[in-house]
């Protein structure tokens, strides 16, 4: 006899042969898996979206940007790590290079604006809307702050890599 089947005698002696019912699995089919993927899916890509409010209020395009900040912070820490040595003068910064260039980084006040200079050649804007900065040479790197053109004032430590 199969194994889904079962035998039951009655009293009178004969021989009844049932069917059993198969025992339902539980689990996920493919279509349900297939949902409860995409509907992970949709909450991971919503979740930045809902914790960002900056999207909701986008900062003006003609005014200090934290944005603008941080891009220069972290082009700051790159010319960290190829300089031989640093000094400052409180409102302008030296960057002794490898390679025997300085590089300067200072405010032009009537431009409000933060310029990065080598061997005292050129004009690159390096950071806009700044009203005034001040810098701290330390062993390990340097403490700069900067007041933006609102009042705002941003403060870093950029350290050398190695």
């Amino acid at each position: 006899m199969r194994a889904l089947e079962r035998l039951r005698r009655p009293r009178d002696g004969a021989v009844r042969v049932w069917q059993a019912v198969a025992a339902k699995e539980n689990g996920f089919t493919m279509i349900e898996a297939l949902l409860a993927l995409a509907a992970a899916m949709a909450v991971a890509a919503a979740v930045p979206a809902l914790l960002s409010v900056r999207l909701l209020a986008p900062e003006p395009t003609d005014a200090f940007s934290r944005l603008e900040w941080r891009l220069f912070v972290q082009q700051l820490q790159i010319e960290l790590n190829e300089t031989k040595q640093w000094s400052t003068g409180g409102r302008v910064l030296y960057l002794q290079k490898w390679n025997g260039k300085t590089v300067s980084f200072s405010v032009v006040a009537s431009r409000a604006e933060l310029i990065r200079q080598v061997d005292g050649a050129g004009n690159e804007t390096a950071l806009r809307h700044v009203r005034t900065v001040s810098y701290r040479a330390g062993a390990r790197g340097i403490f700069l702050q900067v007041t933006a053109d609102d009042g705002t004032v941003c403060e870093a430590f950029v350290a050398r890599a190695f």
